[in-house]
Protein backbone atom coordinates (compact mmCIF):
# COMPACT_ATOMS: atom_id res chain seq x y z
CA UNK A 1 0.00 0.00 0.00
CA UNK A 2 2.90 2.26 -0.21
CA UNK A 3 1.88 3.25 -3.82
CA UNK A 4 -1.09 4.39 -2.77
CA UNK A 5 -1.32 8.58 -2.87
CA UNK A 6 -3.06 9.99 -0.11
CA UNK A 7 -3.41 13.78 0.62
CA UNK A 8 -3.62 14.17 4.45
CA UNK A 9 -5.74 17.39 5.98
CA UNK A 10 -7.15 17.88 2.73
CA UNK A 11 -9.52 20.65 2.34
CA UNK A 12 -11.79 18.58 0.83
CA UNK A 13 -11.97 15.66 3.18
CA UNK A 14 -12.68 18.56 5.56
CA UNK A 15 -15.43 19.69 3.92
CA UNK A 16 -16.80 16.10 3.65
CA UNK A 17 -16.63 16.02 7.05
CA UNK A 18 -18.82 18.94 7.69
CA UNK A 19 -21.46 17.90 5.30
CA UNK A 20 -21.72 14.55 6.20
CA UNK A 21 -21.19 15.66 9.93
CA UNK A 22 -18.60 13.17 10.21
CA UNK A 23 -14.73 13.85 12.38
CA UNK A 24 -13.14 11.83 10.07
CA UNK A 25 -13.49 10.80 6.35
CA UNK A 26 -11.82 9.36 3.70
CA UNK A 27 -12.95 10.32 -0.10
CA UNK A 28 -10.83 9.53 -3.67
CA UNK A 29 -10.55 12.12 -5.94
CA UNK A 30 -8.88 10.16 -9.30
CA UNK A 31 -6.59 8.84 -7.81
CA UNK A 32 -5.80 10.08 -4.69
CA UNK A 33 -7.50 9.19 -0.95
CA UNK A 34 -8.53 12.41 0.33
CA UNK A 35 -8.45 12.16 4.34
CA UNK A 36 -9.39 14.99 6.97
CA UNK A 37 -9.41 13.79 10.90
CA UNK A 38 -6.92 10.80 10.39
CA UNK A 39 -3.11 10.14 9.78
CA UNK A 40 -1.78 8.21 6.41
CA UNK A 41 -0.95 5.28 8.99
CA UNK A 42 -4.61 5.44 10.86
CA UNK A 43 -6.29 4.68 7.48
CA UNK A 44 -3.76 2.47 6.23
CA UNK A 45 -4.10 0.16 9.44
CA UNK A 46 -7.96 -0.18 8.66
CA UNK A 47 -8.15 -2.77 6.27
CA UNK A 48 -11.85 -2.42 5.54
CA UNK A 49 -11.69 1.10 4.85
CA UNK A 50 -8.63 0.71 2.35
CA UNK A 51 -10.49 -1.73 0.72
CA UNK A 52 -13.41 0.75 0.16
CA UNK A 53 -11.44 3.54 -1.18
CA UNK A 54 -9.81 1.32 -3.52
CA UNK A 55 -13.16 0.18 -5.18
CA UNK A 56 -13.20 4.21 -5.88
CA UNK A 57 -10.20 4.27 -7.46
CA UNK A 58 -11.03 1.15 -9.62
CA UNK A 59 -14.01 3.48 -10.38
CA UNK A 60 -12.76 6.30 -11.55
CA UNK A 61 -10.35 4.66 -13.83
CA UNK A 62 -12.77 2.73 -15.42
CA UNK A 63 -15.31 5.48 -15.98
CA UNK A 64 -12.94 8.05 -16.37
CA UNK A 65 -12.60 11.41 -14.32
CA UNK A 66 -15.33 13.56 -15.12
CA UNK A 67 -17.63 10.84 -16.01
CA UNK A 68 -17.19 8.85 -12.82
CA UNK A 69 -17.87 12.31 -10.92
CA UNK A 70 -21.20 13.42 -13.29
CA UNK A 71 -22.14 9.56 -12.19
CA UNK A 72 -21.71 9.39 -8.57
CA UNK A 73 -23.21 13.08 -7.96
CA UNK A 74 -26.13 12.24 -10.25
CA UNK A 75 -26.71 8.79 -8.23
CA UNK A 76 -26.58 10.89 -5.05
CA UNK A 77 -28.66 13.14 -5.75
CA UNK A 78 -31.34 10.52 -6.90
CA UNK A 79 -30.89 8.02 -3.97
CA UNK A 80 -28.51 9.59 -1.38
CA UNK A 81 -25.66 9.06 -0.37
CA UNK A 82 -25.81 6.04 1.46
CA UNK A 83 -27.58 4.01 -1.45
CA UNK A 84 -25.86 5.47 -3.60
CA UNK A 85 -25.05 2.50 -6.07
CA UNK A 86 -20.45 3.27 -6.32
CA UNK A 87 -20.99 3.55 -2.43
CA UNK A 88 -22.70 -0.04 -2.34
CA UNK A 89 -20.36 -1.55 -4.33
CA UNK A 90 -17.67 -0.58 -1.96
CA UNK A 91 -18.75 -1.36 0.99
CA UNK A 92 -20.01 -4.82 -0.14
CA UNK A 93 -16.45 -5.10 -1.43
CA UNK A 94 -14.71 -3.96 1.45
CA UNK A 95 -17.04 -5.98 3.40
CA UNK A 96 -15.72 -9.25 1.26
CA UNK A 97 -12.12 -8.01 1.84
CA UNK A 98 -12.55 -7.86 5.95
CA UNK A 99 -14.90 -11.35 5.71
CA UNK A 100 -11.89 -13.39 4.17
CA UNK A 101 -9.68 -12.10 6.43
CA UNK A 102 -10.83 -12.12 9.96
CA UNK A 103 -7.29 -11.10 11.43
CA UNK A 104 -7.61 -7.89 9.38
CA UNK A 105 -3.99 -8.21 8.26
CA UNK A 106 -3.86 -5.65 5.27
CA UNK A 107 -3.75 -8.01 2.03
CA UNK A 108 -3.91 -6.84 -1.73
CA UNK A 109 -7.59 -6.71 -3.15
CA UNK A 110 -8.75 -9.48 -5.02
CA UNK A 111 -7.68 -8.85 -9.01
CA UNK A 112 -11.08 -8.12 -10.49
CA UNK A 113 -11.00 -5.21 -7.38
CA UNK A 114 -8.01 -4.05 -8.12
CA UNK A 115 -7.23 -0.77 -9.91
CA UNK A 116 -6.91 -1.62 -13.59
CA UNK A 117 -3.55 -0.23 -14.63
CA UNK A 118 -4.91 2.62 -17.42
CA UNK A 119 -3.85 1.99 -20.91
CA UNK A 120 -1.01 3.59 -23.09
Amino acid sequence: MQNLRTWTRSPLARIACLVLGSRRVAMVIGQTVHLSGTTREQFLADAEWVAHELVHVRQFKEHGFVPFLWKYLVESVRVGYYHNKYEVEAREEARRVVLANPDHVLLPLPKHAQPKEPRA
